[in-house]
């Protein structure tokens, strides 16, 4: 079923480039998946398309395990709950992807040896199959479809995506301009190239997305300001000078520990470990309080010798 003319202009509103949504392409690779079963139900493997959401995996799992024909089934990863309209493959594609630029940044910012991040989850490995809960509910009622949508026609919708910033203050436009800049940059979320029968399936997928980068950012891993990790550097850095210029002296004698008494078969002595009581940045910061200290002292002696 081609789509309606609203969910075409909001694929025109997302403005992706041509070459880069082609470079991409139209269809992800199938994949793997590993669904584990709240009711001692045996373990399956799933083989899923790019285009299959959760609804067609739902379908899937009853058709290799015919004791849930009539049981209400539910998919979650990571925490979360899957809609039926979002696109499995694609949406794990992107999780992953953000989980191991979160990973690389971790890395590469050289973290405090005291502090431990704490993330969510854990990257995935190259290759690695993801796991699926699924939770088996109750028997359905004769004629009853098991779809999101049916229990919650009687309540309120709540916000999805960047709708939760109208809470914040967010006017309509800003939230517009928000969705707007992030599906343009975000090729990879398939939005301008895959098909989506109904409009329902556009809005929960396009909201899935919005929600796994607005968890990112509450968990610190795509932004680099305002995260307890960040906080803890800055605050190494400043109780290094101010450690070095109260005590320019005494700090300097526990930067490096003394060599070991051992040596390799070659001959070679072992390198002199690191300090185990001043951690890296806050070594920096001693050095920078330190000069502080001296260039206050020789302005002091100066102002008075004049």
């Amino acid at each position: 079923m081609p789509l309606s003319e609203k969910a075409k202009g909001k694929q025109r509103a997302n403005l992706i480039p041509e070459d880069t949504a082609a470079e991409h392409g139209s269809l992800t690779p199938k994949r793997e998946l590993m669904v584990r079963f709240t009711e001692g139900v045996q373990d399956l493997v799933l083989r899923v398309a790019g285009q299959d959401t959760v609804r067609d995996v739902k379908v899937k799992i009853r058709e290799a395990r015919p004791q849930l024909q009539f049981r209400r089934l539910r998919l979650i990863h990571a925490g979360r709950l899957l809609t039926d309209g979002t696109q499995l493959a694609s949406w794990l594609n992107t999780l992953e992807e953000r989980q191991q630029r979160a990973a690389t940044k971790s890395k590469d910012d050289d973290p405090d040896p005291f502090l431990l991040p704490i993330t969510p989850t854990s990257p995935a490995t190259p290759g690695s199959i993801p796991w699926l809960h699924c939770s088996v509910g109750a028997q359905l009622a004769e004629g009853e479809e098991d779809s999101d949508a049916q229990p919650q026609e009687a309540q309120i919708k709540p916000l999805r995506g960047f709708d939760r910033l109208a809470a914040a203050g967010f006017s309509e436009e800003d939230i517009l301009n928000f969705r707007r800049q992030f599906h343009s940059r975000s090729a990879g979320d398939y939005l301008s190239t895959a098909e989506f029968p109904t409009d329902e399936e556009y809005e929960e997928h396009a909201r899935a997305l919005e929600e796994q980068w607005i968890d990112a950012l509450g968990n610190g891993s795509s932004v680099g300001g305002g995260s307890p990790e960040s906080d803890s550097r800055a605050r190494a850095v400043l109780n290094g000078v101010i450690i070095g210029f109260f005590f320019p002296l005494l700090p300097f004698f526990f930067l490096r520990a003394s060599k070991p008494a051992a040596f390799w078969e070659s001959g070679h002595a072992l390198e002199t470990p690191e300090s185990a009581v001043f951690s890296r940045r806050m070594q920096m910061g001693l050095v920078v309080g330190f000069i502080l200290n001296v260039v206050f002292g020789s302005w002091r002696y100066l102002w008075g010798t004049f």
